[in-house]
């Protein structure tokens, strides 16, 4: 009896655990960011597409492979060769994602190694195709323009397998010794230009600046001769017209001064010609009568001219006759 009921437990607990096993591989689980691929003995199903999630199975018939969806960064190192023949060594780190709506034909058609299968060799083949169309400097000095390039093209090129990329970097470009030293020599070169043209810019500038304080110079000389010239020009109207009028002032004045006369002669002899009588005249020939007769004399009591002379003379001797 103690036999029977051993053997009981022991067909019990294999029952048990068998059930709990069962049970677990009955579930599976699809993380966050993830799709389900249901595999029926090995099979992909069609339309087996799961979300994240919790979902049944059936035990040790089915399995559930899970795609991440998220965005996945990949680096790698590369080699091309550029537009002008130089050996082009990149390293590239490219961040993709796998596409939900598309995870069922990527995993059937490449499995979980569509990286190695898809991406890898079509990163490759972008970095030759966009090298190629630059040279070795015009990779370094546009840099950002060619990066861009390899992104569009190997999004346009993935995106119809399922895959987005949602960024593209170049890391490093590296390349021949060769070109390395030329690059230096090249960028020497080009440095001493630059310090040429500034010394020479510097010169011109210097040159610029000292004709410029030259010619302010010779505008503020010419600027005082003119000046000194103008001063001297109105110096000269002054002492001109000071001169003019001076002889105005002084042929105004000798005018006023014949005026004045011409006026007191007037006055004196108008004076003496209303107070002038016949008694005054009488008195006044008298006075300056030097004693002679005057031999000729007329009048309106005479015919004509009478010789005072002759008169006198026939006067004398009539009176010696008497």
């Amino acid at each position: 009896m103690l036999r029977n009921l051993g053997s009981r437990i022991i067909v019990i607990a294999v029952c048990v655990v068998l059930a709990v096993v069962i049970a677990l591989n009955a579930f599976a689980v699809v993380p966050v960011g993830s799709t389900g691929i249901l595999l029926t003995f090995g099979r992909v199903e069609d339309g087996s597409t799961l979300s994240e999630g919790l979902h049944l199975k059936i035990p040790f018939v089915q399995r559930i492979v899970s795609l991440d969806n998220r965005v996945q960064k990949l680096e790698l190192d590369t080699e091309a060769f550029s537009k002008d023949i130089q050996t082009v060594s990149a390293k590239l780190a490219v961040n993709y994602r796998l596409r939900p709506e598309m995870s069922f034909s990527v995993y059937k058609t490449q499995g979980t190694h569509f990286e190695q299968n898809i991406i890898v060799p079509a990163t490759h083949e972008v970095l030759k195709s966009v090298s190629a169309q630059y040279t070795a400097e015009e990779l370094i000095s546009r840099r950002a323009e060619s990066s861009d390039m390899m992104r569009d093209e190997l999004d346009a090129k993935l995106t119809g397998m399922g895959i987005t990329i949602t960024d593209f970097n170049i890391i490093d470009f590296d390349f021949s010794t060769e070109f390395i030293n030329a690059v230096e020599a090249k960028q020497v070169a080009e440095q001493v230009r630059k310090k040429a043209a500034t010394e020479n810019e510097t010169a011109i500038a210097q040159a610029e600046r000292e004709k410029q304080v030259a010619v302010k110079q010779s505008e503020a000389e010419a600027e005082k001769i003119r000046i000194q010239a103008e001063a001297e020009a109105q110096r000269t109207r002054i002492q001109a017209e000071a001169q003019a009028t001076k002889v105005r002032v002084e042929a105004e004045a000798q005018a006023e001064a014949a005026r004045l006369a011409a006026e007191a002669e007037a006055f004196r002899l108008d004076s003496i010609n209303r107070n002038l009588t016949d008694d005054t005249i009488r008195n006044t020939l008298a006075e300056n009568w030097d004693g002679r007769l005057p031999t000729i004399a007329g009048g309106e009591g005479f015919a004509g001219i009478m010789n005072i002379d002759h008169l006198l003379d026939n006067m004398g001797g009539e009176h010696g006759n008497d």
